[in-house]
């Protein structure tokens, strides 16, 4: 990953700083995915952003010299990505699970943080979409939250009963188990080539009036006894099945298209 590019997009998009701190290290596991994609054709890379706010990696890849096409919910909170000629389209999933773009077009989709925000009654037409729309050995890069996430409501077994939405269907409607995710990848062209848990968020404390910051702080912030308990826990956070996240990577079939 160039950290010098990622630093200017962070300078750019400062207003959004405090949402950074909390997802930067999702951002940077993703970006060193997509770039971990073999582009040796030669040609300019076409990359797609669903659900893009805050922008960073939009930016990040087109600062890159991708051709970066993004969708989002609400474009309109998004200025700076249009005004730097990157395509961005209003387009709600839910609403319409296909994706508007022609077959066989992007090297890579990111689908980061999206997933758990979707209806699953959309993720048949959904997949097929991003399959179509990606080319032979292009490569989806999916995140999403886990849903054995030990800092989250484990123990509460019925908490995915009825989705956590408002009345226009925003929100999470369920967190998932990484089982859950691969099964989505079942009778389609997509291949998962990386599926795991990880840790995006358990390096980081929390308090009402400052934000997150690195655990390692707790000492200068509110919410000492908070996040005292969750160094005391890190170990066990940090156990594959507690971790917080779900990474996984799908690739096109080579011959498909």
């Amino acid at each position: 990953m160039d950290h010098e590019v990622f630093d200017k997009v962070k300078a750019d998009l400062s207003a959004d700083e405090a949402y950074l701190r909390n997802h930067e290290h999702r951002f940077r596991l993703s970006a060193e995915a997509v770039q971990a994609a073999d582009k040796s054709s030669g040609d300019t890379p076409r990359l797609l952003d669903i659900g893009c706010w805050p922008g960073y990696l939009s930016l990040y890849f087109q600062r890159q010299d991708w051709e970066v096409s993004a969708i989002d919910l609400k474009p309109d909170r998004l200025p700076i990505i249009s005004e730097a000629g990157i395509e961005l389209l209003a387009h709600n999933l839910n609403d319409s699970p296909d994706l508007p773009f022609p077959d066989n077009h992007f090297d890579t989709i990111l689908f980061t943080e999206v997933f758990e925000h979707l209806n699953p009654a959309s993720f048949k037409e959904l997949f097929a979409g991003i399959e179509r729309c990606l080319k032979p050995g292009g490569r989806l890069i999916l995140t999403t939250p886990s849903r054995f996430a030990l800092n989250k409501s484990l123990f509460i077994p019925n908490r995915w009963s009825e989705p956590e939405v408002d009345e226009e269907g925003h929100g999470h409607w369920k967190e998932y188990k990484l089982s859950e995710v691969i099964a989505c990848f079942e009778n389609t062209g997509l291949n998962v080539i990386r599926k795991q848990t990880i840790s995006f968020y358990s390096h980081l404390g929390r308090s009402n009036e400052t934000g997150y910051f690195p655990l390692e702080n707790w000492t200068a912030h509110p919410n000492k006894l908070r996040n005292f308990g969750k160094i005391l826990i890190n170990p066990i956070r940090n156990l594959p099945l507690f971790r917080d996240s779900l990474f996984v990577v799908a690739q096109k079939d080579l011959k498909a298209g």
